[in-house]
C-alpha cells in the first residue's frame, strides 16, 4: 500500500504517519520545508499550498504515481468568531487551501480513497468559535457523502494542537476587545474564574459528552488524542466503507449522511459557492 499524506507534520498528520507504519505502507508526505518528515519513506520539498502550484509540483513528482490512497491534513479558513459572523467573502480562500486540492490530487491521481479531516460542527459549542470555516466542513463532509467511492472524511474531537490553540486566542482577543461579542460565553467565562484556555476546551469537551453520549456503549467520555486518531485512519485504510468516520476520544462510529446541523448553519449554506460541487471530476 502506498499512500500520499499532504500536511503530515500537523498532530493529525503525525496519526496519519503511525497508522500507515502499523500497516506497513510506503509513505510519499510533502513539506513546505526543506526537511524530511519524520516517519516517511520519501519527502517531496517546497510544496507551499498557498501557491497556485502546490497541486502540479506534486503531481510533477514521480514518487507519486500509482498512489493508492491521499491523505490531506492542511486546513485553514476564518475562525474565532461565531458562525453568524461568516460571509460569502470568507468561504472560497478557505476552500481554495482546504479543499480544493485534494479535489484535484483525487482527480489526477485516482487513488482507492482520498481521506480528509473535519470537525463536529454540529456542536453548540464549535458554533461560537468555528466562524466560517464551518462552511469549508460541510462543504468536506458533503462532497464525501455526495462521492463516498472516492472521498471519505474522519471527523475528529477537539484535540490539543497549535491550530486549536490558536482559535483559543482568537476567541479570547474577541471577548476582551469587544465589549458585546458573545456576552454570554464572555460571562460564562469571568464566572468560571478559569484561565480562558482552560474554559475553552472545558466547554468544548461538555458539549461533545452531552450531544454524543448515545454513542458511548458504557466507555467514558474522554477528550480525544493523537491515538484515537490513529486508530480512526486505520479503520480508513483497512477499507471502511462508510464516507464519515467519527472519533471522539475513546468512542468512534460511522455515518452515511450529513448530520443534522443547527439552523445559524443551513440559514447560510447559500454563502458556499455551488461550483465547489463540480470540481471532482
Amino acid at each position: 500500500m502506498k499512500i500520499l499524506i499532504v500536511g503530515a507534520g500537523a498532530v493529525s498528520g503525525k496519526a496519519a504517519v503511525k497508522a500507515a507504519h502499523e500497516l506497513n505502507a510506503t509513505i510519499i508526505a510533502t513539506t513546505s520545508r526543506t526537511e524530511n518528515i519524520e516517519g516517511a519513506d520519501e519527502t517531496i520539498y517546497g510544496i507551499d499550498l498557498e501557491k497556485a502550484d502546490a497541486v502540479s509540483k506534486i503531481l510533477a513528482d514521480p514518487r507519486v504515481k500509482n498512489i493508492d490512497y491521499v491523505i490531506y491534513i492542511p486546513a485553514r479558513g476564518e475562525v474565532g468568531m461565531d458562525v453568524t459572523e461568516a460571509t460569502a467573502e470568507m468561504i472560497p480562500p478557505s476552500l481554495s487551501y482546504s479543499v480544493i486540492p485534494y479535489l484535484q490530487l483525487t482527480n489526477a491521481l485516482k487513488p482507492k480513497r482520498t481521506i480528509a479531516l473535519s470537525g463536529f460542527m454540529a456542536l453548540p459549542a464549535m458554533a461560537r468559535i468555528y466562524g466560517a470555516m464551518t462552511f469549508t466542513k460541510v462543504v468536506m463532509e458533503e462532497l464525501a457523502v455526495r462521492h463516498p467511492e472516492r472521498l471519505q472524511i474522519i471527523r475528529i474531537g477537539m484535540f490539543y494542537s497549535n491550530s486549536v490553540r490558536g482559535i483559543a486566542l482568537l476567541a479570547q482577543r474577541r471577548f476582551t476587545r469587544e465589549k458585546n461579542f458573545q456576552s454570554a460565553w464572555k460571562d460564562e467565562w469571568k464566572a468560571s474564574g478559569k484561565k480562558f484556555s482552560e474554559f475553552f476546551f472545558d466547554k468544548n469537551y461538555r458539549s461533545e459528552e452531552e450531544t454524543y453520549k448515545e454513542h458511548a456503549q458504557g466507555i467514558p467520555f474522554r477528550p480525544t488524542g493523537p491515538d484515537d486518531i490513529t486508530k480512526a485512519f486505520k479503520l480508513a485504510l483497512n477499507g471502511e466503507k462508510a464516507p464519515i468516520i467519527n472519533v471522539l476520544g475513546a468512542w468512534q462510529w460511522v455515518e452515511n449522511k450529513m448530520p443534522q446541523l443547527p439552523n445559524e448553519i443551513t440559514s447560510r449554506l447559500h454563502l458556499i459557492p455551488k461550483n465547489i460541487y463540480s470540481v471532482l471530476a
